[in-house]
C-alpha cells in the first residue's frame, strides 16, 4: 500500500491540526514536526510554508484520504502525535474523536492503539557492568550501537498495515535499551523510566518522529527504504551521543543534547550506507517472522521488547 503525494499532503495537514487543538502551533511542535520532516527527506518534497503556513479545511483534507488504509494511517499518525510522549490535551483527545469518526475508525483499533501507548516498559537491569579500560568500553559501546541500529534498520523498514507502528515503538524501546547499557559500561544505574526521560530531552522518539515515520513508509518512492534509514541513524546517534553524555559525567544540557543528536543523525545516514547491506539481508531473512509479528502484534500477543528480541534474534 502507498499513498499518493496529495495523500501525503492531507496527512500532514492532519497532524499540523493535532499540534493546533489548542489553537496555537507551539514553537517546539512545529520544531518537532519540522525536524521529522527534515529527518524523513519530505521537507524536500513538501515545503514548511505549505504545512505551517497554508490555511486548510480540516474536513476538505480529510476527504483527500481516498482510501482506508489511508485514512487509517493517518489517524495512527494523528493517534502517535498526540499520545506518544505521554501527555494528550483535552482539546487533541476530542480532535481525535472528531478525526475517528470521520476516518471511519474502528473502536477495535482504537482499543488497539491505546494499548500499543499505554503498554508499560519492562523494568529489566543491564546486562553489561562497568568496563575500567575507555578503549575496551568504547569498543563495546560501539559495537553494540552498531548492532541495535542494524535491528532498528530493519524494525523501521516493516511497512505493514499493523506492524509499522508497533514496530517504530520497538525502536523506541531497543533505544532505551541502548542508553541503559551505555550508562551500565560507564558504571551509572540507568533505569528504564530514567532512560526514557533522557531520550526525551534529546528530542528522540517524539511523537511527531514516530508519528511522520509511520506516514513514510507508505509513500510513493520512500517506503521501507526511508524507514530503514531512520531507525537505524536515530538510534546510532543514541549511541554516540549517551556514550559522549556519561563520557563528560552527564553534563551536557538539554540544548547540547539536542544539538548533539542532530550532529550524530547525519552522520548516521552516512554509516547506514555501509551497513545497508547487512541490514537489507537481515530483513529479507526476517520476512516470514515479520509477517508472523504482524499478525501477532495486530491481535495484542507482543509487547515492543518481543517485537525487537524476535527481530535480533533473525
Amino acid at each position: 500500500m502507498t499513498m499518493s503525494q496529495s495523500e501525503a499532503v492531507a496527512s500532514l495537514h492532519v497532524l499540523v491540526a493535532v499540534a493546533q487543538a489548542d489553537k496555537e502551533l507551539h514553537d517546539e511542535e512545529q520544531k518537532a514536526i519540522q525536524s521529522a520532516l527534515d529527518a524523513t527527506g519530505l521537507s524536500d518534497v513538501i515545503g514548511a510554508k505549505e504545512i505551517f503556513e497554508d490555511t486548510f479545511d480540516l474536513d476538505e483534507q480529510v476527504a483527500l484520504l481516498s482510501t482506508p488504509e489511508a485514512r487509517d494511517e493517518t489517524y495512527k499518525s494523528a493517534y502517535s502525535l498526540a499520545f506518544a510522549d505521554g501527555d494528550c490535551s483535552e482539546e487533541e483527545k476530542a480532535l481525535l474523536a472528531r478525526l475517528r469518526k470521520k476516518l471511519a475508525i474502528s473502536e477495535a483499533r482504537d482499543r488497539e492503539l491505546d494499548r500499543l501507548f499505554k503498554e508499560k516498559l519492562a523494568e529489566k537491569k543491564s546486562y553489561f557492568t562497568f568496563i575500567e579500560d575507555p578503549a575496551e568500553r568504547e569498543t563495546k559501546i560501539t559495537s553494540e550501537t552498531r548492532k541495535c541500529s542494524i535491528i532498528s534498520a530493519v524494525l523501521g523498514a516493516a511497512p505493514w498495515p499493523g506492524l509499522s507502528l508497533a514496530t517504530d515503538l520497538a525502536v523506541v524501546y531497543l533505544q532505551v535499551c541502548l542508553v541503559r547499557d551505555i550508562g551500565a559500561m560507564h558504571g551509572r544505574e540507568v533505569d528504564m523510566k530514567k532512560a526514557k526521560s533522557m531520550l526525551a530531552a534529546a528530542g528522540v522518539g517524539t511523537g511527531a518522529r514516530i508519528a511522520i515515520s509511520n506516514l513514510a513508509k507508505f509513500l510513493p518512492g520512500w517506503g521501507s527504504v526511508i524507514g530503514a534509514a531512520m531507525s537505524y541513524a536515530s538510534t546510532y546517534a543514541v549511541g554516540k551521543v549517551f556514550h559522549k553524555y556519561f563520557l563528560e559525567g552527564g553534563t551536557l544540557d538539554e540544548a547540547a543534547l539536542k544539538a548533539e543528536f542532530a550532529k550524530a543523525q547525519a552522520e548516521g545516514k552516512k554509516a547506514y550506507e555501509a551497513d545497508k547491506a547487512e541490514a537489507n539481508a537481515k530483513e529479507k531473512a526476517a520476512k516470514e517472522q515479520l509477517s508472523s509479528l504482524a499478525e501477532d502484534a495486530k491481535a495484542g500477543r507482543l509487547s515492543h521488547e518481543e517485537i525487537g528480541e524476535r527481530i535480533s534474534k533473525v
